[in-house]
């Protein structure tokens, strides 16, 4: 499967190679993950209601100290699956910037986007979950969207749409003002 990174989680971390003598264990070697999560004091933290992540090893063309520089990039990945308790993606090797991508990774806040209502059925279209994270007010969601899946939320729904005459090629548009959720 083909997915373009149009967003990333809050939450970052690493797990490196098990050898301590291993000169590429820092890099070549190590596994990042993102996931969903939500500012806690100077922290962030998990909080999943749906758990879930991605997963980039470290010779697939994923550069972790510059995360944002993805942002755009089509990756070769695995298809979404659930193991070790939550839903796994990985994300295998960056591909050209020719490929058409199937899915978008897009994660969504409720600073950024408005509160969505989880326990709906109709909070959002048939984008599949990777996770969602939810704390008090503050949620977080990770999602896989094709164009036209759309997300409501209490400012509206929020639709993700394709169109080759705009500088990146996408956005998640507001495109209902309706208050969703009381």
């Amino acid at each position: 499967m083909l997915v373009k990174v149009l967003s990333f989680g809050t939450n970052w971390w690493a797990r490196f190679g098990r050898h301590a003598f291993d000169t590429r264990r820092f890099t070549r070697h190590a596994a990042y993950y993102n996931s969903t999560g939500v500012r806690c004091g100077r922290k962030v933290r998990r909080h999943w209601i749906i758990p879930g992540l991605i997963r980039f090893n470290g010779a697939g063309g994923f550069n972790p100290h510059l995360p944002n520089r993805s942002l755009g990039c089509t990756f070769h990945c695995s298809d979404l699956t659930f193991a070790c308790g939550g839903n796994r993606l990985l994300f295998e090797r960056k591909v050209s910037k020719s490929e058409i991508p199937e899915r978008y990774l897009v994660a969504l806040s409720s600073e950024l986007h408005g509160r969505m209502d989880f326990s709906s059925d109709a909070w959002k279209s048939s984008a599949a979950v990777i996770a969602v994270s939810q704390l008090r007010e503050k949620q977080e969601a990770m999602l896989l969207m094709t164009p036209g899946d759309w997300v409501r939320t209490s400012c509206g729904f929020w639709q993700l749409t394709i169109e080759d005459n705009r500088r990146a090629g996408f956005a998640l548009e507001l495109t209902g003002t309706e208050t969703l959720i009381g």
